[in-house]
């Protein structure tokens, strides 16, 4: 799309002539032209490259049409202060550049970072960035970013406000417990259970960071040369101040290392120890409650799915949520060797 007068192909989601005002008001390239590709939609928000006077930058707005308008708006701008907050941390990351509040430039609160040129890594990465034998360096790369983001401080940072640290632990099962309930339609055996046990095992402090809320592999971008490099940790709409244990029981509750070449589990809490100086207490605890949000977090968007003919239905995302409360299940048998 360019700002020629041609038809947006992308349904007033970019408002090329708005935009380029907007880019002039910011100082941010120059020339008439200016293009934008669309490199990501999700059921929450989308993200163009825009090109302009040889420079590239990638806008991150809310999808077409957002469970909430109101709370999409709020969203973009927490990602922004987030992303904002990572400077001068080990924590790689696209820079945030400009925020644009008017929701009258393009439909919908959004921002401008830079542009990170890399790839989502496939499960072995791939022959581009050294294949199998590139898994070990991959992974210790996520974790000591992970142990970098624990070590933000959140005060100094200024996003203290993006938060309730205080009960942050108490609240989790009942929150996600009470979203469930709105909307089960199912049985899913075993997920009472394994909130009962949350609930009974939930650890009596926390140290209070800022956490991702989704850090996985598919929202990592590694770079394209051997040895690959993490270049930017993506999607930070869930990024909350609570607890970062989290983000480290998510991240290896699927841990389940069939390759020698890979680092074991343990390895890992050691390597992200050393890094932060701190022993982290009750890990299968967090392993588990991860596990058991992702479950009623998924089986939220399946009844979405389902109810909504506009959206499509993953296939697999029914028996997905089933396997989930099952791993939850095996961590809480396996809960006290970490």
């Amino acid at each position: 799309m360019t700002s020629g007068g041609s038809v947006d192909p992308y349904q007033g989601l970019v408002r090329a002539g708005s935009l380029r005002r907007w880019f002039d008001d910011e100082g941010l390239g120059t020339g008439s032209d200016i293009s934008f590709e669309r490199v990501a939609a999700g059921e929450s928000n989308e993200v163009f490259i825009v090109r302009r006077g040889g420079s590239t930058w990638a806008l991150r707005r809310p999808s077409a049409v957002p469970l909430s308008v109101e709370g999409a708006n709020a969203i973009m701008v927490r990602e922004y202060r987030f992303q904002g907050a990572l400077d001068g941390s080990g924590v790689p990351h696209a820079k945030p550049l400009a925020l644009c509040m008017d929701t009258e430039v393009t439909g919908a609160v959004f921002y401008v970072m830079e542009f990170v040129d890399g790839l989502v890594l496939a499960d072995p990465p791939s022959e581009e960035v050294g294949g199998r034998s590139a898994g070990r360096l991959v992974v210790e790369q996520m974790v000591d970013a992970l142990a970098d983001l624990a070590l933000v401080d959140v005060e100094a940072a200024g996003v203290s406000d993006l938060g309730r640290p205080d009960g942050f632990l108490e609240r989790q099962v009942g929150r996600w417990r009470g979203q469930l309930d709105g909307y089960r339609r199912r049985d899913l055996p075993g997920i009472d259970l394994v909130g009962d046990w949350l609930e009974v095992n939930r650890p009596t402090v926390m140290q209070a960071g800022i956490m991702h809320g989704d850090f996985n592999r598919h929202n990592m971008l590694f770079t394209r040369q051997r040895p690959t490099r993490l270049a930017a940790v993506l999607d930070w709409e869930n990024a909350t101040v609570g607890d970062p244990l989290m983000d480290l029981g998510y991240l290896l509750s699927g841990w389940r290392p069939e390759d020698a070449d890979l680092p074991s589990r343990a390895e890992l809490v050691g390597r992200w120890s050393i890094r932060t100086g701190r022993t982290p207490e009750a890990l299968g605890w967090y392993a588990v409650m991860s596990t058991f949000k992702l479950a009623c977090m998924l089986e939220g968007v399946r009844v979405r799915q389902v109810d909504d003919p506009t959206r499509e239905v993953t296939p697999f995302l029914a028996d997905a949520v089933l396997d989930l409360v099952s791993r939850a299940s095996e961590l809480i048998d396996e809960a006290g060797s970490w």
